[in-house]
């Protein structure tokens, strides 16, 4: 698991309205537009540097908490990456979403789980079954994501299931289903290669 566990300050611009005629033109000029929304507040058109957003993007996901200032206000918003649209053909971004949280009240988010390391299993395919954990903890305690190690497997039939994550059991609560037990989740397994 990964927590950056420094303050992300970033900055954007408030924009007025205009349509799609206007997020083009912003798009064209380097920026992207985006709006913040959420905690009952009315929802701001923002907009902010294109090339800053991604990095942004890349290095939070959508559980890394973020503190948004706004033009030159000094009060900070703090909020999630929600959503990032992004066009179909060149996967260019189109626009963002940024939810505001609440700093002490807790919420749910997917968290999304990765694969690190090699196995060396002869005829066997490591299959990630689940790329998503449903998690529930304040925000500035939402892992970034799960990495799950995949060279501790060493045959066909073995797995990693949600009782196999490591993280602070006293911040972060994973959501089950009704019936479900974290080792009855599996995350990641391994098949033997069925011949043609």
């Amino acid at each position: 698991m990964i927590n950056a566990s420094e303050k992300i300050v970033f900055h954007v611009s408030s924009r007025p309205g205009g349509g799609s005629g206007k997020s083009s033109q912003l798009r064209r000029e380097g920026r992207l537009p985006g709006n913040i929304y959420g905690l009952g507040k009315e929802s701001l058109m923002v907009d902010a540097d294109y090339q800053g957003l991604r990095k942004l993007y890349l290095s939070q996901g959508d559980t890394g908490l973020v503190y948004l200032q706004v033009d030159d206000d000094k009060k900070q918003v703090p909020v999630l990456i929600e959503e990032v649209q992004t066009a179909r053909v060149g996967g260019d971004l189109l626009h963002v979403a940024f939810k505001r949280v609440s700093l002490n009240v807790k919420i749910q988010a997917d968290v999304s789980v990765t694969t690190v390391g090699e196995t060396k299993i002869d005829e066997a395919v490591v299959s990630l079954i689940k790329d998503t954990v449903l998690v529930e903890a304040l925000p500035a305690d939402l892992p970034d994501n799960f990495e799950l190690d995949i060279s501790t497997l060493t045959e066909v039939g073995q797995s990693i299931s949600l009782a196999d994550l490591s993280f602070d059991k006293s911040k972060v609560t994973l959501i089950l289903g009704e019936d479900e037990k974290p080792e009855d989740v599996v995350l990641v397994n391994v098949q033997a290669v069925k011949e043609e």
